[in-house]
This record gives structure tokens, C-alpha cells and sequence, in this order.
């Protein structure tokens, strides 16, 4: 197959429906098909459209496919989601848009397919959702906000006024946030340098430190990137580490750091004194953190691997501890589409639970008397925030929430359990975090 952003994108996708990890199977087609630049990004841009808008897509073309998209071969139905997407949120003329679509009917060895893809498209692509009639609630969630039936429930159950919302808001203005390295640069300053190389918008965000800009490619492949001038990460991500209030001499830990972000603002708080561990469960991903802190410049940080729901005694008891888990991801459903179509099921909830409650368990115990522990996660389910802090209360008594030293951006709401970011609210990611202080003589 001759290299093509579009037949990339289509060859993605139909991995993608079979095996998920949208970003892995992504970068491994990039990079079978030696994509650069602009072809990159264009194939980029068709698969996250496809992906961020596929229960629009599929509803309009279901309307024109009388058996239905299931029944057709896997390569068809990705080719007509992609040739929609491009016509109908990526500004690709409707003629374009069919005319590739057809021609990749033959690069998928599907040509007998071609006279459908051609009819069906022409009729897609001018498509009025206005004049939709939806079953119920639930019905209209899955179209307009392109979910799936589990997350579209939970919405319309926890978050009935705002559910449409959540699902299409995009969060930091669908700009790219970043944290400026103060070794380097302030915030003002990386505006500027990044306004010198030609980003299209650049801004500071509602976070201190953070950066708001929008590239052309990859973050990753800016020159400034390369040289420590900043790292990729979420305004309310941000917020967590910077709630932990890491103070230089003190140790701290961060429990589930990769790929190191937070880590990262961690040691911009210590100054380069004091001892911070950076662990994760995986191996790969400890390396991850390690490249991240050596490209900044941040000295003192020691990574290691380390399973955080069972107790190490490698580890030292600490001044701080951050512990960001393993959560369910229904706070960040822009930025990880593929998230709006997962199974919420019960029993791997249940999982999730017992694991992000092994972890605080595990943090409490390495927690020295008077210390500060900060649980943060990208979920706005209650399971996992405010009733999991209800519960680790009521088996740590020796703990308090208590009120975050950094100021909260407007919209996000403190309660008893914690502070919760909703996107429609705040304007970034949705994520909650509690900040919690052990007593003072306890063990």
C-alpha cells in the first residue's frame, strides 16, 4: 500500500475497532507508512475526528444503509466514517471527500464496495441533524454527543443538566496546555518564544505556569520542546501537583508519576533540594518519567518501579505524597475519545475501586505525622472521588480534608470530599482532587 494520510487514517481506525489504544495504533501506522509533516497531521486529524464525532457519523450514515454499518466489512465502514468526518468537520470539499473515499475502496481491495461508498456518501454528506427525531434522552447523548450507551447513562444519571455539554465542550479551548519550565523560562516568557515561531494562538492559562498554544503539529516536535522549555500537561493536572505544595529539603513521593508530568512540577516546587521518588508500575513507563526529568534539567529525582497498591519498604516515609490513580478517565472524553464508547462494567469498576483504595492505603502508610497526601483523578464519577475519600476516611480517621493552598479557577467546586472540575464549569478538563492532612503524633 503506497504511503497515504488517508489510508493510514482508515487502517488505524480499523485497528483501533479491534484491538483500542488509540494513540498506540495510531503512531505504529505513522510510522509503517513513514508519514511526516503534513500528511501526519492531516492523517492524525481524520483519525481523532472520526473517533471524537463516531456516534454522529454512524447515525447519519445508518440512515442511508438499510442493513446497517455493522454488516459491512471492516475497511468499507472505516472509509465512510473518515470521508464524512473530513466533509463534515474538517472543511474537506463534499467532492474530495467521496472521490478519496471511492479511491480507497481499491487500496483496501474492496472495490466491489465502491458504488456504495459513492452513493451513500453523496447522501450523507448533506445530511440534516437538525430535523433528527431521537427515542429518548439517551438516544440523542449517543448521536449529538458521539458516546456510547454506558457513558452516555452515567452522564444523563450524574450530570442530567450538563450531559450534551460535557460530551461536546472542549476542554483549555482546544488549545494544547503546557507547564513552563521556570529553569528556562516564566510563562510570559515561552508565550513569546512561541509566538516568535509562528503558533497560530498563544496564551497564558487560568493556571499559574501554564501555557495555552495551538501547533500546527506535534508538541513534541517543537524545537523548544526538545530543549526543556516545557512540558505537555493539562491545566487541572497541574492544579493537582501544585495542591501538594512540595516545599525544597522535604521528600516526597508520587506514587503513579508516568509518563512524569507532575513529576516534573513536583521538582519545579523543590528547587532541586530534597529527595523526590517518581514510580510507576511499569517498567516502560518509569523510563517515560526518566526522559522527561532529564530533557527539563531537574536534578534530584529518583524513578523507580513500584507497585503502589502494595506496601515497599525501598521507600522512605515521606513529608508529601501525590497520588494521581488509575481511574475510569470520564473527565477527559475530548482529549481521549476513544474513552466515550467504553463498557462501564461493574466488576472491572469494582477492580478499579479496590485498586485506587489500595493506593491511598498504601500513601497513609508512608505518610509521615503532620504530612499532606493529595488524591487526584481524570474522572468526575463520585465512585471514584468523593465517595472513595468517604471511604478512606472512615478507615484513616487520622486524616482531614483539608482546603487546597492554591487558589481554584472559577466554576470548580470544593465540598466536603474534595474539589471536582466539571469542563462546562471550569473550562478544563474534568478532575477532581482532595487534599489530605495526616494528624500530627500519629503513625
Amino acid at each position: 500500500m503506497a504511503a497515504n494520510p488517508r489510508a493510514a487514517a482508515v487502517a488505524a481506525l480499523v485497528r483501533q475497532e479491534q484491538d483500542g489504544f488509540s494513540n498506540l495504533v495510531l503512531d505504529a501506522e505513522l510510522k509503517r507508512q513513514k508519514l511526516e509533516g503534513r500528511d501526519k497531521a492531516f492523517a492524525s486529524a481524520i483519525f481523532y475526528t472520526v473517533l471524537e464525532h463516531r456516534g454522529t457519523l454512524d447515525y447519519i450514515l445508518e440512515q442511508f444503509l438499510p442493513k446497517g454499518l455493522a454488516k459491512l466489512d471492516a475497511p468499507v465502514r472505516e472509509i465512510l466514517r473518515a470521508a464524512l468526518a473530513q466533509a463534515r468537520y474538517m472543511q474537506v470539499p463534499v467532492s474530495a471527500a467521496v472521490n478519496e473515499a471511492v479511491k480507497l475502496t481499491r487500496t483496501f481491495k474492496k472495490s466491489s464496495a465502491s458504488g456504495l461508498v459513492n452513493a451513500v456518501l453523496r447522501k450523507a454528506c448533506g445530511y440534516d441533524l437538525d430535523a433528527a427525531v431521537f427515542t429518548d434522552e439517551i438516544q440523542r447523548l449517543m448521536v449529538l454527543g458521539s458516546a456510547g450507551r454506558d457513558v452516555a447513562e452515567f452522564l444523563h444519571k450524574n450530570y442530567p443538566d450538563e450531559a450534551l455539554g460535557i460530551l461536546t465542550y472542549q476542554a483549555d479551548g482546544g488549545l494544547t496546555s503546557l507547564r513552563a519550565n521556570p529553569l528556562k523560562a516564566s510563562a510570559a516568557q515561552l508565550c513569546a518564544l512561541l509566538t516568535e515561531q509562528g503558533a497560530a494562538e498563544v496564551r497564558q492559562g487560568i493556571v499559574p505556569g501554564s501555557v495555552l498554544a495551538r501547533f500546527a503539529g506535534s508538541p513534541a516536535d517543537n524545537e523548544l520542546f526538545r530543549q526543556g522549555y516545557y512540558h505537555v500537561e493539562g491545566q487541572a493536572s497541574q492544579l493537582a501537583a501544585l495542591c501538594v505544595g512540595a516545599a525544597p529539603g522535604e521528600t516526597v513521593l508520587d506514587l503513579c508519576a508516568a509518563p512524569g508530568g507532575k513529576t516534573i512540577l513536583l521538582a519545579e516546587q523543590m528547587q532541586g533540594t530534597g529527595t523526590l521518588y517518581s514510580c510507576d508500575a511499569a517498567e516502560n513507563r518509569v523510563g517515560l518519567i526518566r526522559t522527561a526529568v532529564d530533557r527539563m534539567g531537574f536534578t534530584g529525582v529518583h524513578t523507580l518501579c513500584n507497585d503502589a497498591t502494595k506496601p515497599n519498604p525501598a521507600l522512605p516515609m515521606a513529608d508529601r505524597i501525590l497520588t494521581d490513580v488509575p481511574c475510569s478517565g470520564l473527565g477527559i472524553l475530548a482529549k481521549k475519545p476513544d474513552l466515550r464508547y467504553k463498557k462501564l462494567e461493574a466488576d472491572r469498576q469494582a477492580e478499579l475501586l479496590a485498586t485506587q483504595a489500595a493506593i491511598l492505603d498504601t500513601a497513609a502508610a508512608l505518610l509521615k505525622a503532620g504530612g499532606r497526601l493529595v488524591y487526584s483523578t481524570c474522572t468526575i464519577d463520585p465512585a471514584e472521588n468523593q465517595q472513595q475519600i468517604a471511604a478512606f476516611l472512615q478507615r484513616h480517621p487520622e486524616f482531614t480534608v483539608c482546603a487546597p493552598d492554591v487558589p481554584l479557577p472559577a466554576g470548580m467546586t470544593a465540598g466536603e470530599y474534595g474539589c471536582l472540575s466539571v469542563p462546562t464549569r471550569t473550562g478544563m478538563d474534568g478532575f477532581f482532587l482532595c487534599v489530605l492532612q495526616k494528624a500530627a503524633g500519629t503513625q
